[in-house]
């Protein structure tokens, strides 16, 4: 049965967001019940993002020399050894392997899954990741209640439905998604391509082109400005509401209806406005609504405040990929794609680095938000301070 590629990957962007968000939404408390700190979890996700900067280039090659299905399944298959190791242990260095597997999965799917969709979909870009990570954010919205509700029964319930879900996955890509653009019979020239001249291809690319050369520098600093805000949130809203983790569950579905909103939102000002000026658009919505959800300090005024830095955190993924995809050409797109997801790593390590040492005393929901507060509110500022180079790029 012929699936048309534009639809599989919506199905497989919700799957894939509903596979990690299941665990994610309780993620930073499962690492606190297994008697860690908030600075050891922070340090957890840096041997991941770490892992993601070292390997994401050699595998967006994989995906441009050998074919981005390989490359996707591969990636779901690292995935699942990473869920299995974090559900089955509570020894640091087994998570430590396990976030490194983590890092390999997102390495082999970052690029070449987008690379994919748009190589086999006649969809206009604008409609394929506005659509997409709509699709994405209502997968949020059903985890959100869904992985609080079975972590309150026990912690590890969350992660073996994130196993089951990834086999899933699995199933699909093996079963339905074809490369009719890209084939090992009519693309004779890239397979024999060395590995050596994709990477230098894709870097003259990137050099020749000062907007990509800037965006990825704007991606440092988003990445650090998320570091905190998605670490913290979760002890941050259950020690506030003084309830259990359900009230996470209630309040990461809500958002993930508001990032939804962020989204679509994008595809509304993309009429009107050109890719920079909605680029700038999605980080004013990051940076203010960040830093005064870090100023106040009482549970609602925080939560509505947040709720709005939701809207803004759906605008800019949809907002950027549209911006990089309309720069770049079919040959080297994966590798393009990695080297950017690389790059701007380098600001979520440096974020998680940062405010792992602001709160390194906080170990238990009973102690002081002020590590948190002041976290976002750094977090915040970096997330305003890269409109300044977006506005030298000409409008497109």
């Amino acid at each position: 049965m012929k699936v048309k590629a534009h639809k599989l990957y919506y199905l497989i962007s919700f799957l894939q967001f509903f596979m990690a968000e299941i665990t994610g939404t309780t993620l930073i408390l499962f690492i606190l019940n297994k008697g860690f700190s908030l600075q050891l979890a922070n340090n957890l996700l840096i041997v991941m993002f770490v892992g993601v900067m070292i390997l994401e280039i050699p595998t967006g090659i994989i995906a441009d020399r050998f074919g981005r299905k390989v490359s996707i399944i591969f990636g779901f298959l690292c995935y699942l050894i990473y869920t299995v190791i974090f559900l089955l242990t509570d020894d640091i260095y087994l998570l430590i392997i396990a976030q490194i597997f983590a890092a390999l999965a997102t390495c082999l799917q970052s690029g070449a899954l987008e690379s994919w969709v748009v190589e086999n979909s006649e969809e206009p870009i604008d409609n394929i990741f506005s659509t997409s990570n709509s699709i994405m954010y209502m997968a949020g919205f059903v985890c959100g209640i869904l992985g609080a509700f079975l972590a309150s029964i026990y912690f590890g319930l969350p992660w073996i439905v994130s196993i089951f879900t990834n086999i899933i996955l699995l199933l699909l890509c093996f079963i339905f998604m074809k490369e009719i653009k890209w084939n090992s019979v009519g693309d004779e020239k890239k397979k024999l391509a060395s590995v050596k001249s994709i990477f230098i291809s894709s870097k003259d690319i990137v050099f020749s082109e000062k907007s990509l050369i800037i965006i990825f520098i704007v991606g440092i600093f988003v990445n650090f400005s998320n570091s905190a805000a998605n670490t913290f949130q979760q002890p941050r809203f259950v020690a506030l509401s003084d309830n259990g983790v359900w009230v996470f569950g209630i309040i990461k579905t809500v958002y993930s209806l508001f990032m939804s909103i962020g989204s679509l939102w994008v595809k509304k000002l993309s009429k009107s406005f050109n890719d920079r000026t909605v680029l700038i658009i999605s980080l004013c919505m990051l940076g203010v609504w960040l830093i005064l959800s870090g100023v106040l300090d009482s549970f609602y005024p925080v939560l509505a405040t947040f709720m709005i830095y939701e809207i803004g955190r759906g605008m800019y993924p949809t907002a950027r990929q549209i911006y990089i995809n309309r720069r770049i050409t079919s040959d080297y797109r994966a590798t393009i794609l990695s080297l950017d997801s690389a790059i701007t790593r380098i600001g979520m390590c440096l974020g998680l680095f940062v405010t792992g040492i602001i709160s390194k005393n906080f170990v238990s929901l009973s102690d002081n938000q002020w590590p948190i507060k002041i976290s976002w509110i750094i977090c915040g500022v970096a997330a305003i301070i890269p409109i300044l180079l977006l506005r030298k790029i000409k409008k497109k």
